[in-house]
């Protein structure tokens, strides 16, 4: 129903300047010579559209800035959540990195034997720690958590083992930040 009348509002709207043109509308056979002068009827249509149309906006403007703000803020933590993984995928990788090239024996891109692994992980985990922004390393799972994750990136022997490789970086990564601790007490 309601189309309808949309319809017959549109159409209306649409024929209003024929039907009192002078020479095309109805205007022209009904009314006499005289009372429609003879340049024609002119109807201030730009300054109706502008008058009707400030009022809209005055209001559709704020409800789409509203709209725009509330679809980012709805975005926001999810949008958070992946640039943060991203960020500690990133960092792992560096710290992996790192760690190969740190330690003496080890390199990028070849298999880490089990005696150098527990130093390549703890030294591309004090790298992580010392260079990452803090939620990133929050969002690891802290130091012990960058390690693991560090641990899981590198391409280890087969028989490296967290027991054999993580537990050993762990207990150097604690007694390093136990000898930081107490330099910077002492």
């Amino acid at each position: 129903m309601t189309h309808r009348i949309r319809a017959w509002l549109v159409l209306a709207c649409a024929a209003l300047p024929l039907v009192a043109h002078p020479d095309l509308g109805l205007a022209a056979g009904v009314l006499p010579a005289g009372v429609l002068p003879a340049a024609g009827v002119t109807l201030p249509w730009g300054d109706w559209l502008v008058g009707l149309l400030q009022p809209v906006t005055a209001v559709l403007v704020p409800l789409a800035a509203a709209a725009v703000t509330a679809g980012i803020a709805r975005v926001a933590p999810w949008a958070a959540s992946v640039l943060t993984r991203d960020r500690v995928e990133a960092a792992i990788r560096a710290g992996a990195e790192f760690g190969q090239n740190a330690v003496a024996g080890a390199a990028k891109g070849r298999t880490v034997s089990v005696d150098l692994g527990s130093a390549v992980v703890a030294a591309g985990a004090r790298h992580v720690v010392a260079t990452a922004p803090a939620h990133v390393v929050r969002s690891a799972g802290g130091a012990e958590g960058v390690a693991a994750r560090i641990f899981r990136a590198l391409p280890l022997d087969p028989q490296a083992s967290a027991a054999s490789v993580l537990a050993p970086a762990l207990a150097e990564l604690r007694a390093h930040d136990g000898r930081q601790g107490a330099a910077r007490q002492g």
